[in-house]
């Protein structure tokens, strides 16, 4: 995969290429152009080596700055690749042309993303119709794409024979009429009932508030194998965030629940005390950006004293600086390796806390406390602390009552202090 300015290539292992076959191209697996720029000149080379990589499975072409007749040259080459099962072209500007051959490739591929991609209405509405050909799609990805009304309606009819379907990636979605992400709720979430093998699914900024998350909760008992899901920024209310969290008993597998930029509170909260315990696969939580105060903090940290597999917890303007409670719980979590606290009002008693457990966790990577309160005197014990931590990468510190002076002094010690922006 080429990645700005990085190769990486997948190539098949050798016990299962011929024996006449020792030319790289042909035993090439994964190709990756990721945020390249592309020359047109390279165009035919680029093409003609991908021509060459018969057991080619997975082409990801995302992101690139190409015009459509870049995006038309490139796409030529994908009726050439009988392997393919994995498609990225996120980020493309798709023509008619262009179309035409990557319709072609349906019947066979198991994952497909046009995330951000742009097209006439037309084009929207002929690659929405044409999904029902993909038989054995397992992942699709449609995230900050924009649909008329006709295709969002033809891709609600669709998606209800799409029945291989595991991961759904459908984020910032939006009608071309303006209508909103309300209506995109209303077209598409009763067509998710009949995709009882979901096992991710992500509607970020629908907005699909408290009458779209009834639709949704009545579908989760029948997600049995859901992993993840993310709401976030969907205009949730605390009441029905608790009735969010009850509904997700049911989801016993779930590892990751992405609910920031909602109205969640000590209502919420109440609720995660009594769930989250019974979700024991639990590795990710955020509930970032959310209205939970201080009662709500102390319910959280209840949940957390159970949640033994938490990897990350994202509880930055979670709504309190009240947090040393739910610090505290942290020590129940062995394998915590992220921890976000940012943007809370937070004070020396956190990053105290924080300093008094840290040497019990070897796995973690990073802790942000941007724009609290801490003083030197909580960075100083932090300092302290970071001896005992040879993996965690860095502690943010940007925004806290640490003057420049002081901040440079404190980096003198540990370089994994950080107290810039970035």
């Amino acid at each position: 995969m080429v990645e700005k300015n990085t190769l990486q290539l997948s190539l098949v292992k050798p016990t299962e290429m011929s024996s006449d076959s020792c030319d790289p191209s042909v035993a090439t697996e994964k190709i990756g152009f990721v945020d390249c720029d592309v020359p047109k000149y390279l165009l035919s080379e680029m093409s003609d080596i991908i021509q060459g990589c018969f057991s080619l499975t997975e082409l990801i072409f995302s992101h690139n700055h190409l015009d459509v007749e870049g995006a038309d040259f490139f796409s030529s080459v994908l009726n050439l690749l009988p392997k393919l099962t994995t498609l990225s072209l996120s980020g493309l500007m798709i023509s008619e042309g262009a179309t035409q051959n990557v319709v072609r490739t349906f019947p066979r591929l198991q994952h497909l993303s046009l995330s951000s991609c742009e097209w006439t209405e037309a084009v929207g509405l002929k690659l929405i119709k044409e999904l029902e050909q993909c038989v054995c799609l397992q992942g699709l990805c449609l995230a900050s794409v924009r649909l008329s009304q006709d295709t969002m309606e033809c891709f609600s009819r669709t998606l209800r024979n799409i029945k291989s379907l595991r991961r759904f990636r459908l984020n910032h979605v939006t009608l071309a009429t303006g209508s909103g992400e309300a209506v995109c709720a209303q077209e598409l979430l009763p067509a998710l009932e009949e995709l009882t093998l979901l096992e991710q699914l992500e509607l970020d900024g629908w907005r699909i508030s408290d009458v779209g998350l009834k639709q949704l909760i009545r579908l989760l008992p029948g997600w049995t194998n859901l992993k993840k899901i993310s709401l976030s920024k969907n205009l949730i209310s605390d009441h029905s965030g608790a009735e969010l969290l009850e509904a997700l008993r049911s989801c016993v597998l779930l590892e990751e629940l992405h609910l920031s930029g909602n109205r969640l509170g000590n209502l919420t909260a109440a609720r995660m005390a009594f769930v989250l315990p019974l979700l024991t696969c639990l590795t990710v939580l955020d509930i970032s950006q959310n209205e939970i105060r201080n009662e709500g903090a102390v319910s959280l940290s209840k949940a957390l004293s159970s949640m033994k597999n938490l990897t990350e917890i994202h509880l930055t303007a979670v709504g309190t600086s009240e947090l040393c409670a739910v610090t505290a719980s942290l020590v129940h979590s062995p394998r915590i390796q992220d921890v976000s606290l940012g943007w809370n009002s937070c004070g020396d008693a956190v990053a105290l806390e924080l300093a008094r457990i840290l040497p019990l966790f070897q796995r973690m990577s990073s802790i942000d406390l941007e724009s609290n309160s801490v003083s030197v005197i909580g960075a100083e014990a932090l300092v302290r602390a970071l001896r005992s931590c040879p993996a965690l990468h860095f502690i943010r510190l940007w925004r806290n009552k640490i003057s420049f002076a002081e901040a440079q002094k404190l980096r003198l010690r540990d370089r994994r202090l950080n107290f810039s922006s970035t």
